[in-house]
């Protein structure tokens, strides 16, 4: 297991290893959400106490989001202003979830696409989508070669074609960021042939 909580906590990896790590509001007043829940759970419904106990509740959890929301418009703010392009990988949120239910939540990693989107747009900087279904951790970045045998636990590995030693987080970003870049040219590439075209 902990190997997933340090998969989890970990936000963002960049390519030359630099790690952003999660703040998790959640995670960090859960004992006091729940404390608030069972409160309103206890009230007598259409009571004054249990009006009370259901704004109590939705002050919480107001105060979760607006943590991650100020958090992550930090995030997509410093990285829109300091990198030209910015690739990242389109994670399957669903299946996340239904692993590790509400840690996948608290990071509300959807969210932070959209700021990030809006944020690059903002300032003029690029941002690509690499597919999920993309090997990005599986993939060396020596060779090329796929471990197809490589689990979600693995979070060091060793190329079974090369010999190369990988971080796995470190190893993805680097795919990620290669995979991001070859597919902003391929676009750039289709943009000048339709000109040429219509010239």
């Amino acid at each position: 297991m902990a190997n997933i909580k340090t998969m989890l906590t970990t936000f963002l990896v960049g390519n030359d290893g630099t790690a952003i790590q999660s703040p998790q509001p959640l995670l960090m007043v859960l004992k006091t959400l729940r404390k608030a829940s069972r409160r309103l759970s206890r009230k007598k419904k259409g009571s004054n106490g249990r009006k009370k106990a259901r704004l109590a509740l939705a002050r919480l959890h107001r105060r979760v989001a607006n943590i991650r929301r100020d958090w992550q418009f930090k995030i997509a703010l410093e990285l829109a202003r300091t990198l030209d392009v910015t690739c990242i990988e389109d994670l399957s949120l669903a299946g996340m979830k239904a692993l590790w239910g509400r840690k996948v939540s608290d990071l509300a990693w959807s969210n932070f696409v959209k700021i990030l989107a809006w944020q690059c747009k903002k300032h003029g900087s690029t941002l690509v989508k690499v597919d999920r279904f993309f090997p990005s951790y599986k993939l060396c970045s020596q060779c090329g070669h796929v471990n197809e045998q490589l689990e979600l636990k693995d979070r060091q590995w060793v190329c079974l074609s090369c010999g190369a030693r990988h971080d796995r987080d470190k190893t993805a970003a680097v795919n990620i960021k290669r995979e991001g870049l070859r597919l902003l040219a391929l676009e750039h590439e289709a943009g000048c042939r339709l000109m040429e075209k219509a010239a």
